[in-house]
């Protein structure tokens, strides 16, 4: 079966990276809103240790093996130990969202507290069980991550009732964990993929930090929050992490392409135009 094409989403909270969401959706991609945070599902299964006196029982309990291409690790999974681990990582909220017919459409700190919302029609059982047919009653019994990854979007794509009943769907963009790492390991890990990394200036960051943290404690005095938010390793972890990126861009040229806020803002036809030439697609008049 053909692959889906990933367009993974990545950036700072508040950076922006909802707004590219929409800017992205239609034609032949379908978004995901939910940010359910799948691709940590690397982390689970290949960097966090699990007990060895449960390694016989995962042998021995219908498991399946998934490979690892950039560590080159081949781990054991089964049912159990899988479902855990999406639970984890927040598959129950693309549960809730189906359960509610809705899914997150915030575009800045004020609509996430007010909670906007699109209206989602999913069919969560189905797309859950495709997932599991898939992986564990195969004949297949070997993996690559991205294989589980592929079989994740095309699951979800299948029970998406948003998408039109004609239109080809060929690319799936959705958001992934905004850890360096998570990134770090897409690009080294995931061989069909684009990722657009969302930077935001500091000021812009900060503020919008500080305005979260008003919101959330009903406080009067932005600037108590603001330099609250500007005393704290927040802004040092940023500048850290946009250094990262920038490193990574120059190793992973193709794969990596780092935007920004003000320039999807400011320069949009321009920027837009240089976004959609780095991931193929063509140009849309509607975001002109």
């Amino acid at each position: 079966m053909k692959r889906l094409s990933k367009i993974i989403i990545s950036g700072p909270r508040t950076a922006g990276k909802t707004s590219l969401l929409h800017l992205l959706d239609g034609d032949g991609n379908l978004v995901n809103y939910n940010h359910d945070k799948f691709l940590q599902l690397f982390d689970k299964i290949f960097i966090e240790k699990n007990k060895e006196d449960l390694l016989k029982d995962l042998i021995r309990k219908k498991s399946v093996v998934i490979i690892s291409r950039y560590l080159k690790k081949r781990k054991y999974l089964n049912i159990h130990n899988f479902k855990k681990k999406l639970y984890d990582i927040g598959y129950s909220w693309i549960e809730s969202d189906a359960l509610h017919f809705e899914t997150p459409a915030h575009y800045s700190i004020k609509s996430f507290h007010k909670i906007k919302t699109h209206k989602f029609k999913f069919n969560f059982e189905a797309f859950d069980k495709n997932i599991k047919d898939e992986i564990f009653l195969s004949n297949k019994k070997t993996f690559y991550f991205e294989e589980v990854v592929d079989i994740y979007l095309r699951s979800y794509v299948k029970n998406s009732e948003n998408k039109k009943k004609k239109q080809k769907i060929k690319s799936v963009v959705f958001k992934s964990p905004n850890e360096i790492k998570s990134i770090e390991n897409c690009v080294n890990e995931i061989l069909n993929c684009k990722v657009i990394y969302v930077k935001r200036e500091y000021l812009g960051l900060l503020k919008s930090r500080a305005l979260d943290l008003k919101i959330r404690e009903k406080g009067k005095d932005i600037n108590k929050y603001f330099h609250r938010v500007l005393f704290t390793k927040y802004l040092e972890n940023i500048k850290f992490t946009y250094q990262k990126i920038n490193e990574l861009q120059k190793k992973f040229p193709k794969k990596l392409f780092i935007t920004s806020l003000e320039k999807i803002i400011f320069s949009r036809t321009s920027e837009i135009s240089n976004i959609l030439k780095f991931l193929g697609l063509k140009k849309k008049k509607n975001l002109f």
